[in-house]
């Protein structure tokens, strides 16, 4: 839930939360955040104000960084914990979090994003999560996409902003511009996200996407056939259903 859905104004705090709670269950809660030092203080009292309003008790149980989640794997009750990630923006923060809802046998993941565009949104509707201010899961992206975003992923290993990486991006913006697909950076991250991408390459994903989307002529090596979509909207419908 975005944090201007949960509060409107400091109007819906408290039925928002409520709306948080029905869906954790009675699991037990433990809650990420970017410094569990300040959650305390005062001046930084935003992750602690959304975690006595979600949790209804103004002592929250166990706070950890993003960086240790995975530590929960470990413990015994990992089934029995429901997970609440309050803000993540960080990249470092962002990838912790994918890292532990990937490996983790966490039961209940929650995540309450500071703003529409910070790119935890848009990982998480790539991955197919629910809206919990509307009840519903946004559509999923495009699979053609997502196969291009696999091969985005691909390239992370040397990065994304230069040599191999770079034209690849490019190619693949221009190829399916072409065939009618919009320059959409929302829909691009989704893709990308679904894929398997990472947070310390979308922000370079995302530019590239709103540079070719306003002309920007990028100076690229070609690395892809140009008959590219086609083939992967080929390998699309031959892969098995999942």
């Amino acid at each position: 839930m975005v944090r201007e859905d949960w509060a409107q104004q400091g109007t819906a705090m408290k039925k928002s939360s409520e709306t948080i709670r029905a869906w954790l269950g009675s699991r037990k809660i433990v809650y990420a955040v970017s410094r569990p030092e300040k959650f305390n203080d005062k001046v930084r009292g935003a992750d602690r104000e959304t975690a006595v309003s979600i949790g209804n008790t103004n002592r929250p149980p166990q706070v950890l960084s993003f960086a240790r989640l995975t530590e929960l794997a470990d413990r015994d009750d990992a089934g029995d914990i429901a997970v609440v990630a309050l803000h993540p923006h960080e990249p470092s923060d962002c990838d912790a979090l994918r890292r532990a809802y990937k490996t983790g046998p966490l039961d209940r993941l929650y995540v309450h994003i500071w703003a529409r565009g910070n790119l935890a949104r848009s990982w998480l509707e790539g991955r197919g999560a629910i809206d919990l201010y509307t009840g519903k899961a946004i559509e999923a992206p495009d699979p053609v996409q997502v196969a291009a975003g696999e091969l985005i992923v691909d390239e992370e290993y040397n990065g994304l902003s230069t040599g191999n990486g770079k034209n690849t991006v490019i190619q693949i913006l221009r190829s399916f511009s072409a065939e009618g697909y919009p320059l959409d950076a929302d829909a691009w991250l989704r893709a990308y996200f679904a894929a398997g991408g990472t947070f310390a390459h979308a922000q370079v994903v995302e530019n590239f996407v709103r540079e070719v989307h306003a002309g920007k002529r990028h100076r690229v090596t070609p690395r892809l056939r140009p008959e590219i979509v086609g083939i992967l909207r080929k390998r699309v419908t031959e892969r098995p259903a999942e």
